[in-house]
């Protein structure tokens, strides 16, 4: 039984944007009670607390590390799809996949990486891994190394990620040939779902990653980094210091994409292209 739980109180909720604003960098408005509500009805009564003060002290206890990630988890917003805004895979098959392949020489143990930063439950990733492996087919049949990183702070979005596997409705997006070759239904009792195809995820490698912690176990640069959709709930302060972090990843050339509405950004050391592209250019 899910019992009703009141809004929290008006210091309660700013503990609560406290705790999101030191863990996550997120500002959660003032207005947005509600959607605190919302989001931690269901584990709060599966922990049998009706009370705003218990379950905050119990992820600050010492031992709350576990329950912070359920916190986590259910406040961070995961909306995502397969190629979603297309025009960037557009732009990836069309532009800069072609320009890093002239850039090959043939040599051996040459790498192209590809990173998907808050790749929620995986469809970017996989969508930025049949863009490539369709751009490069050939140079992975000749040794090419390529490579993506998907990373996530949320665990439930990472275990569907990690798993490849897809409600039928998930797959809408993808015309009705690249779910065909890309994705296969599940066997039984799973069956229902489909599955990525094992081409795909041998491209990928998801990882737990919080953009605010202070050391990325990441010891790669990358040709494009994809970081959509993640920073509108960001406060300005850490916002800023995290896309200076990212461009830090980038190879001499390389690109930072950004969501279609994300247009108001300056990063230290890139040049933006257009509004939401950057790139490093070369010194």
């Amino acid at each position: 039984m899910i019992f009703s739980l009141e809004l929290p109180s008006d210091d309660q909720y700013r503990d609560f944007q406290t705790l999101a604003l030191n863990k996550l960098g997120l500002s959660l408005g003032n207005d947005k009670a509600y959607l605190l509500r919302g989001r931690l009805q269901r584990r709060m009564t599966t922990l049998g607390i009706n009370n705003y003060g218990d379950y905050l002290e119990l992820i600050m206890a010492s031992s709350g590390a576990e329950e912070l990630q359920h916190f986590i988890n259910a406040i961070t917003t995961t909306k995502t799809g397969f190629f979603r805004e297309r025009e960037h895979f557009d732009w990836l098959s069309q532009d800069i996949f072609p320009k890093l392949k002239k850039s090959l020489t043939g040599a051996p143990g040459q790498k192209i990486r590809l990173w998907s930063a808050g790749c929620s439950s995986g469809q970017e990733a996989y969508s930025l891994a049949i863009t490539a492996l369709e751009a490069f087919r050939d140079e992975l049949d000749s040794g090419l190394d390529l490579k993506i990183l998907g990373t996530d702070i949320n665990t439930d979005a990472l275990a569907m990620a990690r798993s490849g596997a897809y409600p039928a409705e998930a797959l809408d997006s993808l015309s009705g040939l690249k779910r065909d070759i890309y994705f296969k239904r599940g066997n039984p009792p799973d069956d229902q779902l489909h599955c990525a195809d094992k081409r795909l995820m041998q491209l990928i490698d998801f990882r737990q990653l919080n953009l605010l912690q202070q050391e990325y176990p990441i010891a790669t640069r990358f040709h494009v980094i994809l970081c959509r959709n993640v920073f509108y709930y960001f406060d300005p302060i850490p916002r800023q210091r995290v896309l200076e972090r990212l461009s830090t990843y980038l190879v001499e050339g390389g690109w930072l994409v950004f969501s279609l509405t994300e247009i108001g950004y300056e990063i230290a050391g890139l040049v933006k292209i257009r509004g939401n592209l950057f790139q490093r250019r070369a010194s």
